[in-house]
């Protein structure tokens, strides 16, 4: 039996500070995401480096 690994980007919650995973085929620029830890929505900016930011009305788009 095969055991496939998933990749995951380690997140750092800009709101919480707390760390979380997301899996590597999720995490796409401007793909909204939600901390697994609070429950904020953020937004990614940056898929190498992995970067987020808080999403706001101003980037609903």
């Amino acid at each position: 039996m095969k055991i496939k690994a998933i990749q995951v980007a380690v997140i750092f919650c800009p709101d919480c500070r707390g760390q979380f995973e997301v899996p590597i085929e999720d995490f796409c620029e401007d793909e909204v995401l939600e901390c697994d830890l609070c429950s904020a929505e953020v937004i990614v900016t940056s898929e190498k480096p992995p970067r987020v930011k808080l999403f706001t009305e101003a980037d609903d788009f």
